[in-house]
């Protein structure tokens, strides 16, 4: 079966341990990934981090899917989103509070990057978990506010919100949850049993987490043959696809 990997990292890890596209591209053979959605969380420069992501998708442009990493209080954050999706095409946006160094509840120009986001249609990946900077329910009301945006939460709230935000967006059909960290399978279950297969996507955190135990589990979560494949690339696939003014 086909794998797109929705959610790795490029760069330098937390630890500081350098990691290239070609260490990338070796872990996607070696497990069957045929593409991988990608951003930089190296470092605090936004175009040091997108540069990174572009480099990387150059060199392998039919492998790597690359997302623009924003920082909204940043005063150049509008400007490097044109770069990013408009002369680079990048597929996504992600957000990471915690790494940025931001409340989103207190981010007012979070309201004005979104605005400007959707006119490239492109889906954004939040990091919604680890209080207090990246608790989920502020994303989920910007969700709400935007309803032609499409959101991936990544780790589904990770440990500390996962049962919670599961239950929380369960009727919220713009939020897609992603797979990472999350081993626990009684969260897996409710995960699948409230969402459904449609709005799951698998995701790696490469390198942060050992990829084998990422893709097993999946096949433990109770899925059919049909819905394996929309958790594995199909949903990935389609979240890729540019979507503007509400179309579907």
């Amino acid at each position: 079966m086909k794998r797109f990997d929705i959610h790795a990292h490029m760069g330098k890890t937390s630890s500081g341990e350098a990691i290239g596209v070609e260490q990338l591209i070796s872990d996607m053979d070696k497990y069957g990934i045929l593409k991988t959605g990608i951003s930089s969380l190296s470092g605090i420069d936004n175009r040091e981090q997108n540069d990174l992501v572009y480099d990387s998708y150059l060199k392998y442009p039919d492998r790597i899917i690359p997302y623009a990493f924003i920082n909204p209080k940043s005063k150049d954050a509008i400007k490097e989103l044109d770069l990013c999706l408009g002369e680079r095409g990048f597929l996504g946006v992600k957000f990471h509070p915690w790494k940025h160094g931001y409340f989103a509840d207190n981010t007012p120009q979070i309201d004005e990057i979104l605005t400007h986001i959707e006119k490239y249609g492109v889906h954004i990946q939040v990091y919604p978990g680890t209080s207090p900077l990246c608790t989920p329910y502020v994303w989920i009301r910007y969700a709400k506010k935007h309803p032609n945006l499409r959101f991936v939460f990544t780790h589904t709230g990770c440990r500390e919100f996962g049962y919670s935000v599961i239950k929380a967006v369960q009727d919220v059909k713009n939020i897609w949850l992603e797979t990472s960290v999350i081993y626990e399978s009684d969260v897996l279950k409710q995960m699948k049993d409230c969402v459904g297969a449609d709005r799951i996507v698998f995701g790696t955190d490469w390198p942060y987490k050992p990829v084998q135990c990422e893709i097993e589990k999946i096949y433990h979560m109770g899925f059919g043959e049909e819905e394996l494949e929309k958790v594995f690339y199909k949903n990935a696939e389609s979240l890729w696809i540019p979507r503007k003014g509400g179309d579907e």
